[in-house]
Protein backbone atom coordinates (compact mmCIF):
# COMPACT_ATOMS: atom_id res chain seq x y z
CA UNK A 1 0.00 0.00 0.00
CA UNK A 2 1.50 3.44 -0.58
CA UNK A 3 3.07 5.49 1.95
CA UNK A 4 1.98 8.90 0.59
CA UNK A 5 -0.61 10.36 2.38
CA UNK A 6 -4.69 9.94 1.38
CA UNK A 7 -5.65 12.37 -1.53
CA UNK A 8 -9.67 11.71 -0.74
CA UNK A 9 -11.12 15.26 0.56
CA UNK A 10 -14.35 16.24 1.89
CA UNK A 11 -17.21 19.06 1.28
CA UNK A 12 -16.93 20.18 3.81
CA UNK A 13 -13.03 20.03 4.25
CA UNK A 14 -13.70 19.47 7.66
CA UNK A 15 -14.58 16.29 7.34
CA UNK A 16 -11.67 14.59 4.95
CA UNK A 17 -10.27 13.26 8.30
CA UNK A 18 -13.59 11.13 8.48
CA UNK A 19 -13.31 10.36 4.31
CA UNK A 20 -9.93 9.32 4.40
CA UNK A 21 -10.85 6.45 7.23
CA UNK A 22 -13.19 4.75 4.75
CA UNK A 23 -12.35 1.84 2.51
CA UNK A 24 -8.94 1.32 1.96
CA UNK A 25 -7.49 4.45 2.55
CA UNK A 26 -5.60 6.04 5.09
CA UNK A 27 -5.21 9.71 6.45
CA UNK A 28 -3.36 13.00 5.10
CA UNK A 29 0.16 12.18 6.61
CA UNK A 30 2.63 10.23 4.60
CA UNK A 31 3.72 7.24 6.24
CA UNK A 32 6.72 4.69 7.36
CA UNK A 33 5.09 1.98 6.26
CA UNK A 34 1.09 1.30 5.51
CA UNK A 35 -0.42 -2.22 4.90
CA UNK A 36 -4.38 -2.95 4.10
CA UNK A 37 -6.02 -6.51 5.65
CA UNK A 38 -9.36 -7.83 5.00
CA UNK A 39 -11.33 -10.07 8.45
CA UNK A 40 -13.88 -11.54 7.78
CA UNK A 41 -16.53 -14.37 9.88
CA UNK A 42 -16.94 -17.63 8.76
CA UNK A 43 -19.26 -18.16 5.76
CA UNK A 44 -19.76 -14.63 4.98
CA UNK A 45 -18.67 -12.26 3.04
CA UNK A 46 -15.91 -9.44 3.39
CA UNK A 47 -15.59 -7.75 6.65
CA UNK A 48 -13.74 -5.56 8.42
CA UNK A 49 -10.86 -3.15 6.81
CA UNK A 50 -7.95 -2.84 8.47
CA UNK A 51 -5.56 -0.14 7.80
CA UNK A 52 -2.18 -0.21 9.89
CA UNK A 53 0.47 2.98 9.51
CA UNK A 54 3.67 3.70 10.83
CA UNK A 55 4.05 7.25 11.03
CA UNK A 56 6.30 9.86 13.19
CA UNK A 57 4.78 9.86 16.86
CA UNK A 58 3.79 13.91 15.99
CA UNK A 59 1.85 13.04 12.87
CA UNK A 60 0.62 9.50 14.73
CA UNK A 61 -0.84 11.47 17.34
CA UNK A 62 -2.66 13.93 14.99
CA UNK A 63 -4.03 11.56 12.85
CA UNK A 64 -6.04 11.07 16.10
CA UNK A 65 -7.11 14.38 16.90
CA UNK A 66 -8.16 15.26 13.27
CA UNK A 67 -10.23 12.30 13.40
CA UNK A 68 -11.70 13.04 16.72
CA UNK A 69 -12.40 16.59 15.72
CA UNK A 70 -13.88 16.00 12.41
CA UNK A 71 -16.24 13.68 14.23
CA UNK A 72 -17.37 16.56 16.27
CA UNK A 73 -18.16 18.87 13.83
CA UNK A 74 -19.52 16.79 10.66
CA UNK A 75 -22.84 15.89 10.69
CA UNK A 76 -22.82 15.14 6.97
CA UNK A 77 -20.24 15.67 3.85
CA UNK A 78 -19.62 14.42 0.46
CA UNK A 79 -16.68 13.12 -1.02
CA UNK A 80 -16.42 11.90 -4.52
CA UNK A 81 -19.86 10.55 -5.72
CA UNK A 82 -20.90 9.77 -2.12
CA UNK A 83 -23.00 11.20 0.12
CA UNK A 84 -22.90 10.75 3.96
CA UNK A 85 -24.99 11.68 7.01
CA UNK A 86 -26.28 10.85 10.28
CA UNK A 87 -22.20 11.12 11.88
CA UNK A 88 -22.52 9.92 15.42
CA UNK A 89 -19.58 9.69 17.67
CA UNK A 90 -19.53 6.47 19.83
CA UNK A 91 -18.23 6.44 23.76
CA UNK A 92 -14.46 6.02 23.28
CA UNK A 93 -13.74 2.59 23.21
CA UNK A 94 -10.80 2.85 24.86
CA UNK A 95 -8.28 1.18 22.44
CA UNK A 96 -4.21 1.99 22.53
CA UNK A 97 -3.22 4.90 23.80
CA UNK A 98 -5.87 6.67 22.38
CA UNK A 99 -9.10 5.78 19.86
CA UNK A 100 -11.73 7.02 18.97
CA UNK A 101 -15.40 5.44 17.02
CA UNK A 102 -18.16 6.55 15.10
CA UNK A 103 -21.37 5.63 13.17
CA UNK A 104 -22.25 7.18 9.67
CA UNK A 105 -24.71 6.48 7.44
CA UNK A 106 -24.12 7.04 3.49
CA UNK A 107 -26.44 7.55 1.09
CA UNK A 108 -26.91 5.32 -2.46
CA UNK A 109 -28.34 7.08 -5.02
CA UNK A 110 -29.46 5.41 -8.20
CA UNK A 111 -30.51 6.68 -11.52
CA UNK A 112 -33.89 5.32 -11.41
CA UNK A 113 -34.12 7.69 -8.20
CA UNK A 114 -34.25 4.51 -5.41
CA UNK A 115 -31.58 5.43 -2.62
CA UNK A 116 -30.01 3.14 -0.12
CA UNK A 117 -28.91 3.90 3.16
CA UNK A 118 -25.66 1.89 4.14
CA UNK A 119 -24.63 1.99 7.75
CA UNK A 120 -20.58 2.10 8.45
CA UNK A 121 -19.06 1.97 11.75
CA UNK A 122 -15.34 3.27 12.10
CA UNK A 123 -12.55 3.09 14.75
CA UNK A 124 -9.28 4.48 14.90
CA UNK A 125 -6.68 4.31 17.38
CA UNK A 126 -3.02 5.14 18.12
CA UNK A 127 -0.63 2.72 19.54
CA UNK A 128 2.60 4.81 19.62
CA UNK A 129 3.60 5.67 16.46
CA UNK A 130 1.57 3.61 15.20
CA UNK A 131 -2.19 4.19 14.20
CA UNK A 132 -4.56 1.13 13.04
CA UNK A 133 -8.06 1.94 11.48
CA UNK A 134 -10.95 -0.05 11.44
CA UNK A 135 -14.14 0.54 9.23
CA UNK A 136 -17.17 -1.97 7.94
CA UNK A 137 -20.52 -1.97 6.44
CA UNK A 138 -23.31 -3.23 5.89
CA UNK A 139 -24.03 -4.92 2.62
CA UNK A 140 -27.44 -3.94 1.52
CA UNK A 141 -29.69 -7.47 2.00
CA UNK A 142 -26.51 -9.14 3.54
CA UNK A 143 -27.20 -8.35 7.00
CA UNK A 144 -30.25 -10.06 9.54
CA UNK A 145 -30.79 -6.58 10.93
CA UNK A 146 -30.70 -7.69 14.64
CA UNK A 147 -27.71 -5.78 15.58
CA UNK A 148 -26.17 -2.35 13.83
CA UNK A 149 -22.44 -2.61 11.88
CA UNK A 150 -19.67 -2.81 13.95
CA UNK A 151 -15.88 -3.39 14.46
CA UNK A 152 -15.22 -6.42 16.48
CA UNK A 153 -13.75 -5.66 19.98
CA UNK A 154 -11.96 -8.93 19.95
CA UNK A 155 -10.25 -7.78 16.34
CA UNK A 156 -9.04 -4.44 17.71
CA UNK A 157 -8.08 -6.11 20.84
CA UNK A 158 -6.14 -8.46 19.08
CA UNK A 159 -4.28 -6.55 16.86
CA UNK A 160 -3.53 -3.76 19.34
CA UNK A 161 -1.69 -6.87 21.17
CA UNK A 162 0.28 -7.66 18.26
CA UNK A 163 1.37 -3.56 17.86
CA UNK A 164 2.25 -3.97 21.65
CA UNK A 165 4.56 -7.27 21.05
CA UNK A 166 6.45 -5.61 18.08
CA UNK A 167 7.84 -3.31 21.02
CA UNK A 168 6.21 0.21 19.38
CA UNK A 169 8.05 3.22 21.24
CA UNK A 170 5.61 5.20 22.42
Amino acid sequence: MSTGPSERRAEPVECSAIAQTLGRSSSAYAANARINRQYSGKGTRPGVVMTLASHKISDAKRVVREFRTAADKCTAFKEGRSSYGDVDVQPDPVYGDESASLRLVEVASYPDGEKIRVPHAVVVLRQGTTVAMFHNFERPKASDGKKPTGIPDELVEAQVKKIREFGVVK
